[in-house]
């Protein structure tokens, strides 16, 4: 049961306590601050507030969500809110927490950035996910990203994850500060720094962001686009053993033909986890259609 609890709390280090006693018996739930962002990556939300700061009016939640109050004879009881949780079922129902929304899928891109941002809207947009804000974290030169993956997080977001994606304390967690919503719905980092970081910082630092990432959508429900582009063939494999789908958009079927693509798409697909999925696109297939199914899918 994969679910967000928000706490209105203003004491950061009350705050820190009482999440940190809730994450010992909430493992899968995502908890955050009020003041975290204005989006939220599940419908099934779990409120508790101070009431010696807050009054459940002021709130305004939705009427729909479970409202706890932190105290009740002037005593925080964390047993007393856990059992408010578990007893709650107004939300196990809803939608977004489909358990394949929690699934990381990789696109690999050899087209313009015009036909892969035409090709993503059609067919993995936000919109083909079920979770309400899916992820989208590009791992290419800060040239080829498109402008829509501007957020209102500052510029430095994905080059600063990818260095600390690395370290031994960092927590999946912690991804949910550094995303922002782009101008197509999903959640994004955004841009490097400099246009180079994402190489510079280097491939084993992206794979351990899409360990990271997976691990967070499993924990909240929600999916997660990574579109790649520039990786060498043996960089790339690094990315692949961490995807549960991988989408492979090429220009034209001439491609697969005079570049000798064949040979590379069978590696990619000898290295494939067990259970994933391959599906080569081919963009002339999408100039001026909306219709879907155009690809060739090949699956272990």
């Amino acid at each position: 049961m994969a679910f967000g609890i928000r706490v209105y709390e203003k004491d950061e280090y009350l705050y820190a306590l009482i999440k940190e006693r809730l994450q010992t018996k909430f493992p899968e739930a995502y908890i955050y601050r009020y003041d975290k962002g204005d989006f939220t990556l599940t419908s099934n939300i779990k409120v508790l507030f101070d009431n010696k700061q807050f009054d459940s009016i002021s709130l305004k939640e939705n009427s729909t969500k479970l409202l706890v109050p932190l105290y009740e004879n002037n005593t925080i009881d964390i047993k007393r809110i856990a059992k408010a949780i578990l007893n709650d079922t107004s939300n196990d129902d809803s939608p977004g927490l489909d358990p394949i929304d929690n699934q990381v899928r990789l696109l690999i891109s050899y087209a313009y950035i015009d036909e892969r941002e035409n090709f993503i809207s059609q067919v993995l947009g936000p919109s083909s996910f079920s979770s309400m804000h899916p992820i989208r974290i590009d791992l290419m030169s800060g040239i080829r990203m498109p402008r829509s993956i501007a957020t209102i997080k500052p510029n430095n977001a994905l080059s600063t994850l990818l260095r600390i994606c690395t370290n031994k304390n960092f927590k999946p967690d912690q991804i949910i500060d550094y995303l922002g919503p782009d101008t197509y719905g999903f959640l994004s980092p955004g841009k490097p720094i400099n246009n180079d970081d994402v190489f510079d910082i280097g491939i084993d630092a992206s794979a351990a962001l899409m360990t990271h990432t997976k691990s967070l959508c499993q924990k909240i429900s929600a999916g997660a686009l990574f579109v790649a582009e520039g990786w060498r063939i043996n960089e790339s494999l690094k990315l692949i053993a961490n995807c549960d789908s991988l989408h492979i958009l090429l220009p034209a079927r001439m491609c697969t033909e005079d570049t000798g693509m064949t040979s590379e798409l069978g590696i990619f697909q000898r290295n494939l986890k067990l259970g994933a999925s391959m599906t080569v696109y081919y963009y002339e297939d999408y100039k001026g259609s909306n219709s879907e199914n155009h690809y060739e899918p090949i699956k272990l």
